[in-house]
């Protein structure tokens, strides 16, 4: 027989973050805007943080107070997010960086507005919520900046249930929505959003500066080799690495053999072990690359290979065809970038030998464009401007403490 195993009481409250440190305090009328972070490193700022910030940086000058709140313990103060670009109203002070998990509680007061970034930071809204009702006081609105169909990210289950309850508390959510594609597939699932306002993605700014930089004309790839580049990551199911590495090997096995020129396999995400198929191919990991970095390796690749078994479109695959790629992806629940520019082709990851032909043929129009400029072409689900005019033209609401 086995033995027997204690009950950790800690092991299921882990799945969401402690908020019985909250503490409701009197405070000043003036609204104050709370930004709910994942955490606080400024060396860890990609997609999706940095689409947050830019929310909060358009939505700060609308509020007389302005703090973010980690959900992660704060890193030291040298490697901590710089807050010199965020200004709130008019003689504000300036905007303060604070931990759930500090020593001290975590002090809400009346005027607090919360800006929750994923579905693990809308509980600390619910006990901020809780607080207000207890004092006799109607729950303040909230801002839900939603990047991703998150209860997704689970397997059926607690985690599947707890993600997918923060998608319903009415009117007192305001629900902004970071593309039409996800819009589509929350409106279909009737979640229980105040209002919803869908916004389509901007390109990230480091990427934006740099084809502006080029006059959006781009350089020639190289006609005498292939770089083929794949979304590689590993520990996350909805990117479908297994499904990467058979389309690639299905490619290799069948196709490979009638192309000359010499093919490099790169795989740019998170870190992984090089990966060698039975011809003796390797794909090379090449991590987590600083923005500059992964600019300079979309413009030496010629096709781009991306799964995302969900209903938001990812960035890579749509930065690999504004950066002149030639793209393999996947469609999901309404889901069509194929749509959305020329370059993107749809493959169904989970049958290699469709998928394999899908990127033979992307590898035939990049390699018959290799040797001459391209011009960048933004795909549709892409917005031209920047974040701050893309959140001016939704014409977010500017959300107020509950009468």
């Amino acid at each position: 027989m086995s033995a027997n195993v204690a009950y950790d009481p800690a092991a299921f409250a882990a799945a969401t973050p402690d908020t019985s440190r909250l503490r409701l305090v009197p405070g000043p009328a003036a609204p104050r805007l709370t930004v709910c972070l994942p955490h606080a490193h400024k060396g860890h700022v990609f997609g999706g943080l940095t689409s947050v910030l830019e929310l909060a940086r358009f939505l700060a000058p609308r509020y007389p107070r302005l703090r973010f709140v980690s959900l992660s313990p704060l890193p030291e103060d040298g490697s901590r997010l710089d807050l010199s670009p965020f200004a709130a109203g008019r003689d504000a002070p300036p905007p303060r960086l604070v931990g759930l998990h500090d020593e001290e509680p975590l002090e809400v007061d009346a005027g607090d507005i919360f800006l929750c970034s994923f579905w693990r930071s809308v509980p600390v809204w619910e006990a901020f919520a809780a607080l207000l009702r207890r004092d006799g006081r109607p729950a303040n609105p909230f801002y839900y900046f939603i990047q991703d169909w998150e209860p997704g990210f689970y397997p059926l289950g607690a985690d599947h249930l707890l993600a997918e309850t923060t998608y319903g508390h009415g009117a007192p959510c305001l629900a902004v929505v970071n593309s039409q594609e996800l819009a589509r597939f929350l409106t279909r699932k009737r979640y229980g959003f105040g209002a919803m306002v869908a916004v389509r993605p901007s390109l990230n700014p480091a990427l934006a500066q740099v084809l502006s930089a080029l006059g959006r004309q781009l350089p020639p790839r190289p006609a005498d080799r292939l770089t083929i580049l794949a979304y590689g990551r590993p520990g996350h199911p909805r990117n479908c690495f297994p499904a990467v590495l058979s389309c690639l090997w299905r490619w290799l096995r069948d196709h490979r053999p009638g192309l000359a020129v010499p093919v490099r396999l790169l795989s740019a995400g998170t870190p992984h072990e090089t990966v060698v198929f039975p011809d003796g191919s390797e794909l090379a990991s090449l991590g987590m690359l600083s923005l500059p970095d992964y600019a300079a390796t979309l413009l030496q690749s010629h096709v781009g290979l991306s799964f995302m078994a969900s209903p938001h479109p990812s960035y890579p695959p749509l930065e690999m065809a504004a950066f002149g790629l030639e793209v393999v992806t996947n469609a999901f629940a309404g889901k069509d970038l194929s749509r959305t520019h020329p370059a993107i082709r749809n493959a169904p990851p989970h049958r290699p030998a469709e998928a394999a032909a899908a990127l033979d043929q992307a590898i035939t129009a990049a390699l018959a464009r290799a040797g001459r400029p391209g011009q960048a072409v933004l795909p549709a689900s892409l917005c031209p401007d920047g974040w701050q005019a893309n959140f001016r033209r939704a014409g977010l609401p500017v959300l107020t403490p509950a009468v």
